[in-house]
C-alpha cells in the first residue's frame, strides 16, 4: 500500500505543483480574458474606422517609361484637381485635353463620372490626404 501523506508532499515539491492546484488559476485566466475583450471592445467608433478626409488640392501620376521626346504633345504626367465639392479637373492617358468630371467621395474612396452619356468612371482608394490609388491600374498619386 502507498502512504498517501508521502505521495502529497512529493506531488508539492515537484516543480509542476501548479498543475495540481488548476481550478483557481483557470478563473483567473477566465476574468482576466473577459475584462480584456471587453475594455478592447468597448468603443470601436473612434479607434478604427478611417476618419473623413476632405480632398482638395492637386494629385499627380507620373506614368512610367514615358517618353515624349517624338511628340511634345503628349503628356508624361497624369493629374486631378479638386476644384469643388463635387467637380474635378483630370488630365489622363498622356493626353493634353484637361476634362471636368463630378466626383462622389465615399468612405475610403472617391470615384469620378462622366455625364450620363459618357462611360468614363475611375475609383481612387484613399490612402492617405496626399496619396490615392487608382483601383483598375493601382497607380499611385500623389499629392503636390
Amino acid at each position: 500500500m502507498i502512504n498517501l501523506y508521502c505521495y502529497k508532499e512529493v506531488r508539492k515539491t515537484t516543480s509542476f505543483w501548479w498543475l495540481y492546484n488548476i481550478e483557481p488559476m483557470r478563473k483567473t485566466i477566465v476574468a482576466l480574458f473577459l475584462i480584456f475583450s471587453i475594455v478592447g471592445c468597448s468603443d470601436t467608433k473612434d479607434c478604427c474606422v478611417m476618419p473623413d478626409i476632405k480632398l482638395s488640392g492637386r494629385f499627380n501620376h507620373e506614368i512610367p517609361e514615358c517618353d515624349n521626346s517624338a511628340n511634345p504633345e503628349e503628356n508624361c504626367i497624369e493629374w486631378l484637381e479638386f476644384v469643388s465639392n463635387s467637380e474635378v479637373d483630370i488630365l489622363y492617358g498622356g493626353g493634353d485635353i484637361i476634362e471636368r468630371y463630378n466626383f462622389t467621395q465615399g468612405e475610403g474612396h472617391v470615384k469620378l463620372e462622366g455625364s450620363e452619356t459618357s462611360s468614363f468612371k475611375l475609383i481612387f482608394l484613399i490612402k492617405s490626404a496626399t496619396l490615392l490609388e487608382r483601383i483598375d491600374n493601382g497607380d499611385i498619386w500623389i499629392k503636390n
